[in-house]
């Protein structure tokens, strides 16, 4: 299966591997520690026929730190996929940390032209500026309306920090696929009346 993976890179110079615990969905927690968050769920999702394409969004901040924990995650996943066998490749999108309205476009066509028809289509939307992950989920909407692809997984790793430093045991996976799956719903229903909405909705919880 034809697999892409948006992730948003961590932009600063301090990562550490960990075990990732997941809250919603035990079948995608990894028992190692990982740098990225998404390679603990691709390490339990992938599959020797899979082709993988991986899209690195790095968030310039006038350092080296986006180039080095690019290579982090490359080298992991590709460790990892040693004993997968899958086809993996790797982009990098770059963008400025402050953006505008024209950027906002550049960026949105390139995440879009990397769509690929029928394409399972994940995101780890975990680190990098706010902007970042309302882009990457229209991008996933866009890649489900016009390519007919699926989703896979939709995750961001939840951390605590108390002064200045990650409180052991705070950083758990959050899959929020359900949630993305309720935008999608939100924009694809056709109801005659917002009473009628709200009753197809609820009807959705029921489930």
């Amino acid at each position: 299966m034809d697999k892409i993976v948006f992730v948003t890179l961590m932009m600063a110079d301090n990562m550490q591997k960990r075990h990732f615990p997941v809250d919603g969905n035990s079948l995608i927690e990894y028992p190692g520690e990982t740098y990225y968050a998404i390679n603990s769920v691709l390490a339990q999702t992938l599959k020797k026929e899979d082709t993988v394409k991986v899209i690195l969004l790095e968030t310039n901040a006038g350092d080296k730190a986006g180039e080095k924990n690019a290579n982090y995650f490359i080298d992991e996943l590709n460790g990892i996929n040693k004993i997968c066998g899958a086809k993996i490749s790797y982009e990098i999108i770059s963008s400025d940390f402050v953006n505008d309205k024209s950027k906002y476009k550049v960026l949105y066509k390139k995440l879009v032209g990397v769509l690929s028809q029928e394409a399972e289509l994940y995101a780890d939307i975990t680190f990098g500026i706010k902007t970042l992950p309302i882009l990457v989920l229209n991008a996933l909407q866009f890649g489900e309306k016009f390519f007919d692809c699926s989703i896979g997984n939709v995750i961001y790793l939840k951390t605590e920090f108390k002064n200045g430093q990650i409180v052991e045991g705070s950083q758990c996976i959050y899959d929020i696929t359900p949630l993305y799956m309720l935008s999608t719903f939100t924009n694809t229903i056709e109801c005659s009346s917002g009473e009628r909405a709200i009753s197809a909705l609820d009807a959705l919880f029921e489930e």
